[in-house]
């Protein structure tokens, strides 16, 4: 029994200890070429009541606000969004308020080029807990998020 509890607490400790030496903050930036104009496509993104109806990744958003909304993935924690700076057809920032235990915020920039728009979406995660750190790099793959984000994006443009 001493054994087993002594290979728990060693296990604990060996986690903590790899939380501690992983960054706190995670950054993941992505960006596409789409053939709609930036006007369309800042729409499609901003109109976050209505993402649930194109993203595969959400199940349900609900909206607190104009400026706030609860994005309910078909896996994992639900998260609250508030809007923090929006400029039309330029810039959408938002900035996670709930879960408690990290924080973080995602920036879309959106340029108008010969052939449409040139976007550039760019995540920040920040987790304080050593513990979720671990758990966060097993577990959640924000590259992948951002891809299957921006592939869900093309399929509403009609891209």
């Amino acid at each position: 029994m001493t054994v087993a509890v002594l290979l728990v607490l060693a296990i604990i400790a060996i986690v903590f200890v790899v939380g501690l030496l992983l960054p706190k903050q995670r950054e993941f930036v992505k960006q596409a070429e789409l053939y709609s104009p930036p006007e369309k496509v800042f729409q499609v993104v901003t109109d976050f009541a209505n993402q649930a109806s194109w993203r595969d990744d959400v199940q349900e958003i609900k909206v607190i606000d104009d400026k706030t909304w609860i994005e309910i993935p078909k896996k994992g924690t639900p998260i609250t969004f508030k809007t923090k700076q929006k400029v039309q057809n330029k810039l959408f920032e938002i900035k996670i308020i709930e879960p408690k235990n990290f924080n973080g915020y995602w920036i879309g920039t959106f340029e108008k080029t010969k052939n449409g728009t040139k976007v550039v979406f760019k995540e920040v995660v920040i987790i304080e807990n050593p513990f979720s750190r671990v758990l966060s790099s097993i577990f959640v793959d924000l590259d992948k998020t951002i891809d299957v984000y921006l592939n869900n994006l093309k399929t509403k443009l009609g891209e």
